[in-house]
């Protein structure tokens, strides 16, 4: 059950698109961790469903309109946005975690890179790395003290954090969680990305970064995605080591306060490094 002011929300967005609907379903409710943002099916009177996300403010809801106006139908295109409610078009299809994903992994790369190529109003800029190295370390710093790394590995870590920072990167058009769960083959045979919430103007390594973490590949089958992203956008992401570790330490530290259970994955990937 949705709080009845979220409910309400959702409800006068659909009055202002005049999309009359049977009901909403949850499929995400709010949580403190996606900063009490939900996600409904919407059934409609006429047979067809779409899906109605609501956000932390309005703001955040214009923003991620914004951003995805224009991008390609790979991504579940966004209908409308009516204060802090976005509209999106519903995708029926197979999860790619259930299908071999390994399979359309080249794809994935290249439609990773034409997102990243995407222009902008604004100009890519070149921002520093600093933060997100700080906010790195105070995450080794939390999974080292839950005893998820031996001390010997926290201080390998540490130092390569230290040496791979390049500093500073290139803004891009990004994700922030591209990865098999999030994707699926619809009823044409298409890939396409059915997560979107979280898009941003941000270092394109940091995407790279976190598929690499949030999706396993075989190296052989990363080297593949690799080449075919670098096919698709003429931006260099800049080193990845750096981003590889950036983004599994983000996905430890989440999985360590939220589901400890699947701890392991992250922590394989940091032990590799």
């Amino acid at each position: 059950m949705l709080a009845a002011a979220i409910t309400h929300e959702i409800e006068d967005a659909l009055d202002r698109q005049a999309i009359r609907f049977r009901r909403l379903v949850v499929i995400s409710p709010p949580t403190a961790r996606k900063r009490g943002r939900c996600m409904c099916r919407v059934d409609l009177e006429n047979g067809r469903t779409m899906k109605a996300r609501r956000f932390e403010s309005e703001e955040a809801a214009r923003r991620l309109f914004a951003l995805r106006a224009g991008i390609e139908p790979a991504f579940a295109p966004a209908i409308a946005q009516h204060g802090a409610v976005l509209l999106e078009t519903w995708i029926e299809g197979i999860l790619l975690t259930e299908l071999d994903s390994e399979a359309r992994a080249a794809e994935a790369g290249a439609l990773l890179g034409r997102l990243h190529a995407t222009e902008l109003e604004e100009p890519p800029t070149t921002v520093g790395t600093r933060a997100w190295r700080e906010r790195a370390a105070v995450e080794l710093a939390s999974i080292a003290d839950a005893g998820g790394l031996a001390p010997a590995e926290v201080a390998r870590l540490a130092a390569e954090l230290r040496r791979c920072d390049p500093g500073s990167a290139r803004t891009a058009l990004v994700h922030r969680d591209f990865c098999a769960e999030n994707m699926l083959i619809d009823g044409d045979g298409r890939l396409r990305v059915i997560d979107n919430e979280w898009f941003a103007v941000a270092p394109s390594g940091l995407d790279l970064g976190r598929t690499f973490c949030r999706w396993p590949m075989s190296e052989g089958t990363w080297r593949r995605f690799l080449a075919a992203y670098r096919s698709a956008t003429p931006a260099d992401p800049g080193p990845l080591a750096f981003w590889k570790i950036v983004g599994a330490l983000a996905s430890a530290h989440i999985r360590l306060q939220q589901d400890p259970e699947r701890l392991e994955v992250p922590l394989g990937v940091l032990r590799r490094f």
